[in-house]
């Protein structure tokens, strides 16, 4: 359900970012519903843990959100909005990368990082 909502408001996103990032935002956006889910089986203990591809995992989601800020080049509020949820995005990724190896410390910041997403997807959610 909530990788069903991440996927809407991704596309709310899309619709209020620069023209140049809008494209953009659909193809990582559906990697983050893959990789999340992906992190989520293991973290929960569903999927055998693997320390390196969580920090693969952790890794991209901080690049994707470095490049997704970049591409936000307009200075109205949405545009000042979104840069800043996914700067905050991109900080709970950080922490949770750092968390690591501790199962147990990263899926707390995990969860974090989820919230971070359901709060940007209750805002843009259509």
């Amino acid at each position: 359900m909530k990788s069903a909502m991440a996927a809407f408001a991704i596309l709310a996103l899309a619709a209020t970012t620069t023209a140049a990032a809008a494209p953009r935002l659909k193809p990582i956006m559906r990697a983050w519903k893959a990789k999340a889910v992906a992190a989520e089986l293991m973290l929960n203990g569903r999927a055998p843990y693997d320390e390196a591809a969580m920090r693969g995992i952790l890794a991209s989601f901080v690049a994707d959100a470095q490049d997704i800020e970049g591409k936000v080049t307009s200075r109205d509020a949405a545009a000042l909005d979104i840069k800043s949820r996914f700067s905050q995005f991109e900080a709970d990724a950080s922490a949770a990368l750092q968390a690591l190896p501790a199962k147990d410390g990263a899926a707390l910041r995990f969860k974090r990082l989820r919230g971070e997403c359901g709060a940007c997807h209750d805002v843009y959610a259509n």
